[in-house]
């Protein structure tokens, strides 16, 4: 794939291969929408754009860099990024509950707790919602059932209603699949995506998150480094639910914990 260059133009100019616009249709409709014009090529030679309806990129800058910098644009754009067979893959294997953990409030006392359905909108507005590496791969890979489900949380991080919180484990996760293929470009837009502080809080693994970790595994020994770190970063952080797809995670009594495909 070609590496996007900027044009010399006004408005911005990207040039992708079919196949890599295939994979990153979402993506490319939303930074289209949002001003950008998109150049689609076959054997280096452009073919068809992708331009906004209006013809010109919003006026006021920082709607085009928010809108371009969305986490949500990127849905699917990671389509066999990573490996499906790896230790640890985006979906676990069943049969996990669709809902893991305990939240308050969520139906009538009593309910088996597994049935009820969970309701985003029962996050109050400010609270801190955590999503792990095995989550965000699963949205960015589009694996089944992720993006439907995990769209109403990404949708409010983005527009500022709640918080995203993530470590800076899950970043590495995130951005070891588009980098094992060489796609410095997309690493570097997914990188850019949680550069945002209105809508992510990257947390470091300090020396207060790791002693956390360690707590947590002699706690719950079937927790690996990694994901013991990303439950002490959802705990530090004071977030409302952890939202991942690890199996170990699954079985926490730690903290509550959202299934990222079955939420």
């Amino acid at each position: 794939m070609r590496t996007p260059q900027p044009s010399s133009a006004t408005t911005a100019e990207a040039a992708f291969g079919v196949e890599a616009a295939r994979r990153r249709l979402p993506e490319l409709m939303e930074r289209a929408a949002a001003g950008e014009r998109i150049v689609l090529q076959r054997h280096r030679t452009p073919m068809a754009a992708l331009v906004p309806l209006a013809g010109q990129a919003p006026t006021d800058p920082s709607l085009r860099q928010r809108q371009v910098q969305s986490l949500m644009a990127l849905q699917g754009s990671g389509r066999g990024c990573w490996d499906p067979n790896q230790r640890h893959p985006a979906r676990p294997a069943p049969p996990a509950p669709a809902f893991v953990q305990p939240v308050q409030h969520l139906g009538p006392p009593g309910e088996a707790q597994r049935q009820r359905s969970f309701n985003p909108r029962l996050l109050a507005h400010g609270s801190r919602i955590a999503l792990d590496g095995t989550a965000l791969v699963a949205f960015l890979a589009d694996a089944k059932g992720a993006g439907k489900h995990l769209e109403p949380l990404l949708q409010g991080i983005a527009a500022g209603y709640w918080i995203g919180v993530v470590s800076s484990v899950s970043l590495i996760r995130v951005l070891e699949g588009p980098l094992a293929r060489g796609d410095e470009a997309l690493a570097q837009r997914y990188a850019k995506a949680f550069d945002n502080p209105q809508q992510w809080h990257v947390v470091p693994a300090d020396a207060a998150i790791a002693a956390a970790a360690v707590r947590l595994r002699r706690q719950e020994p079937q927790l690996d480094d990694s994901a013991a770190i990303e439950l002490a970063t959802a705990i530090q952080s004071e977030a409302v639910v952890l939202v991942t797809d690890h199996p170990a995670l699954a079985q926490t009594g730690q903290h509550p914990v959202l299934s990222a495909l079955r939420l």
